[in-house]
């Protein structure tokens, strides 16, 4: 990758490719017959997305695109209190090319102009935790399978 990735809102044309990225994160599907393998992505897709929009609402969902391709989703819940990761995933080619380091800046330096804490739930032994804890972030609470994790700005003293 050349340039800093960029995202744009999820539209309707996404819907395969977003299958297929999720589909790269679940390598236990792929022991399956490829027809049921299908089935399974597009439930799970479905269902977290379901519990995505009714937990948050007000969710932004992206594209994320790497020189102008798709090469993940990141999807942002910005409240009152918080900002939230809910989801961040990429396209296993686009991975360790500092794209999701590059994001996670970003909403970072957002979090520190907001005063506000960004956090966000990752799965347990998910490689991502060691990004996370890289970039400051502090364990929380086991919750069930995942881990919240939370990074507090530091506050600018004038």
């Amino acid at each position: 990758m050349s340039g800093k990735p960029t995202l744009r809102p999820v539209d309707a044309g996404d819907q395969s490719f977003l299958l297929a990225l999720l589909a790269s994160t679940r390598q236990d599907l792929l022991l399956l017959d490829h027809d049921i393998s299908a089935i399974m992505v597009r439930m799970q897709f479905e269902a977290q997305l379901r519990d995505y929009r009714h937990r948050f609402p007000a969710m932004e969902e992206s594209i994320v695109l790497a020189d102008g391709v798709p090469a993940g989703r990141m999807y942002v819940a910005r409240g009152q209190d918080e900002l939230r990761l809910v989801d961040i995933s990429l396209l296993p080619e686009f991975r360790s090319q500092h794209i999701g380091s590059t994001l996670l800046a970003g909403l970072q330096e957002e979090c520190t102009n907001a005063g506000l804490p960004l956090r966000l739930h990752v799965l347990q032994g998910n490689p991502a935790a060691g990004l996370y804890r890289r970039f400051g972030f502090e364990p929380g609470v086991v919750e069930g399978i995942y881990l919240s994790m939370e990074w507090q700005p530091t506050l600018l003293k004038e």
